[in-house]
């Protein structure tokens, strides 16, 4: 937690986690869950209580802090009643876990605590050193006591400290990692037979009573949700900071003081024009793109416009771009591709490269060498940051005031109006788009969809980064498509279900003849010329050019060389036949590169294994009692 802290004390995002978390729990656990039952204590740990209050702090921290964290997080994960289960569980651990620093006579000396609160980078001076004005300044401005944080710093780090003395067993050896190291580090390849399904489409047959019959009963896929368009404010540091003024001179203080943030290594801009060829294509077929792109970069040479060239004769995805691939620095791209861009001078064009994809004529637009990069060409970057880290200051202030004008009856653009702040206006919004477009709960959806017509939020929806309030104008009820405007696309659904099952059918029978002796000859040679073998892959189930398929992985692992595996698995677009081609052991170079970091990852695992071990034998003797489920479970 320590360590959490003082990787995140800097910028808005601490000012949010501390200063805008007072509504969180809103959504979280419904108006219910703080009216009626005023009871002050969630839970008793060995007859020692633990506060409701003090739940609520770690809980919308913790969320806070996952959201900073990962803004992609499921809000819903961070609303569940396990994840509320958790923090509860994390309190009991606490709690029993100092108890039991007391029994063994561990303890924080007051020297230790203010060693590690010296050493939070928010309190810290332009020099490094502590500065007791920006901690006072930073618990006056979350309304905090010197004491109250300085116990639960202690708190926290007596945890720490008596993890630390319980994991110091763990020991790994050099053949314990070597021996994880070789089982997640192997690689497999597999030889394979592919049985597409677009090859069945013509087989397919779908009838007009079997569309019917699946419109019928599929009536979910066909409706038109219910929708709303609604208009809001949103309170987040994205949205408020194109109010703020942010002067030239604070620009440059925050510019100075922040120079190593704004390193560029070096840079080319280029484009490139790519003939296909398969890695193990044969030679023909390789003089044959070599003839090709000859001949591109003959008209390329001669002056004719690059990008046109592209447009017309590559064969890659950026050919729609005139062959952009825009700034790139080294490592982005293959190894001999890189090479030889990274060569070429401003305006030049490269000799045909070989690269897995096939054979490339690159040419550079513009480079940018390695270096700090000047003022000019970070402001706007650091405008936005000083203007968003302002703006998440002034959040607190300006939601209350808008849910005070809410609670008057005011309108929504009055409401604007009076804050100074834009009112937006959505489009047709539903459910499922109003979780994705501002990262709000479902519930916090629901809420807003079922307002009645013209009427608004009365309390905030917490969205990514700060909150919300709304309010709806329009409502469009659900509505089922006519099946005339959906059937040209169930007819293409059934059918490629028909294709691929009739994929499946036949991968299978091959499958069998391939593990039956005595036609395992015969048909491994009919299907020889189709036979391919897969880039190497590892445990995870991914395989480069054929896609995700974990069973698949596993079972080739477990397999032995040249035994075929005993089912179809299904890919992308069809199905395959496999058979374990080779297992690769990781290299002793590799094993040499790593071991330290794998030792200590396999420390660090056996220590939480110790510490888990630890922390069973103590919850088994402890008694604990939850008084406020409910809290929990809404």
């Amino acid at each position: 937690m320590l360590d959490i802290m003082r990787q995140k004390a800097q910028g808005w995002g601490i000012k949010v986690l501390f200063g805008i978390i007072i509504l969180v729990f809103i959504f979280a656990f419904g108006m219910s869950g703080f009216n009626g039952n005023t009871d002050p204590v969630i839970a008793y740990v060995n007859d020692e209580p633990i506060p409701t209050q003090e739940f609520v702090k770690v809980y919308r921290q913790t969320a806070e802090m996952l959201r900073e964290q990962n803004p992609k997080i499921d809000p819903d994960k961070l609303q569940s009643p396990d994840f509320k289960k958790a923090i509860l569980n994390q309190l009991v651990n606490s709690k029993i876990l100092e108890s039991e620093a007391k029994r063994l006579g561990i303890g924080i000396s007051n020297s230790e605590l203010y060693y590690e609160i010296s050493q939070v980078p928010a309190f810290a001076s332009s020099d490094g050193k502590f500065d007791k004005s920006l901690y006072q300044r930073y618990l006056q401005g979350r309304q905090m006591s010197a004491a109250t944080f300085e116990q639960d710093m202690r708190n926290s780090y007596l945890i720490q400290k008596i993890q630390e003395y319980v994991a110091i067993p763990a020991a790994p050896t050099e053949a314990q990692a070597r021996a994880l190291f070789n089982w997640a580090g192997e690689r497999a390849q597999i030889d394979y037979f592919y049985v597409s399904g677009a090859d069945f489409l013509e087989k397919a047959k779908v009838t007009d009573s079997e569309i019917d019959a699946y419109y019928k009963a599929n009536p979910k896929n066909f409706t038109i949700p219910a929708s709303s368009i609604v208009k809001y404010i949103s309170f987040t540091p994205e949205e408020l900071a194109v109010y703020e003024d942010v002067s030239p001179d604070e620009m440059n203080k925050y510019y100075a003081a922040n120079k190593d943030n704004y390193k560029q290594d070096a840079q080319v801009k280029a484009r490139h024009i790519l003939i296909l060829v398969d890695e193990k294509a044969s030679p023909d077929e390789i003089k044959k793109a070599e003839a090709k792109i000859d001949k591109i970069l003959a008209k390329a040479k001669s002056g004719q416009d690059f990008a046109k060239l592209a447009e017309k004769y590559s064969e890659g995805p950026s050919k729609t771009k005139g062959g952009e691939l825009g700034w790139f620095s080294r490592g982005s791209m293959v190894k001999p591709f890189e090479e030889a861009a990274f060569k070429l001078k401003k305006g030049e064009i490269s000799k045909p490269v070989r690269t897995r994809f096939g054979f490339h004529i690159i040419k550079v637009e513009d480079t940018r060498e390695a270096g700090q990069k000047s003022f000019d060409q970070v402001k706007s970057e650091i405008k936005t940051t000083l203007a968003q880290e302002k703006a998440s200051d002034s959040i607190s202030a300006k939601l209350d005031h808008a849910l005070d004008l809410v609670a008057s009856g005011m309108k929504l653009d009055a409401i604007g109006a009076e804050l100074g702040v834009a009112v937006q206006e959505s489009e047709k919004a539903t459910l499922q788009n109003l979780t994705r477009a501002f990262g709000m709960t479902e519930d916090a959806a629901k809420s807003i969809i079922e307002l009645p017509k013209g009427s608004s939020t009365e309390m905030p929806i917490a969205v990514e980064n700060g909150y919300l309030i709304a309010q709806k104008i329009e409502e469009v009820p659900a509505s089922l498509r006519p099946l005339e405007n959906v059937k040209k696309d169930i007819k293409e659904f059934l059918s490629q279900k028909q294709a691929m099952m009739l994929a499946q059918a036949k991968a299978t029978v091959v499958m069998g003849k391939l593990s039956t002796p005595a036609t395992a000859d015969q048909e491994l040679e009919s299907i020889k010329k189709d036979l391919k073998t897969s880039e190497s892959f590892g445990r995870d189930g991914f395989i480069p050019g054929l896609g995700m398929n974990p069973k698949l992985a596993e079972m080739a692992f477990a397999s032995t060389k040249d035994t075929w595996l005993p089912q179809a698995f299904e890919l992308p677009g069809g199905y395959i036949v496999a058979r374990l081609d080779e297992r690769i052991p990781p290299s002793d170079e590799t094993w040499e590169s790593q071991k330290e970091a794998i030792l200590a990852g396999l420390e660090r695992q056996q220590a939480n294994e110790i510490i888990n071990s630890f922390m069973q034998e103590l919850r088994s003797k402890a008694k604990v009692e939850v008084v406020r489920p409910d809290l929990l479970n809404n």
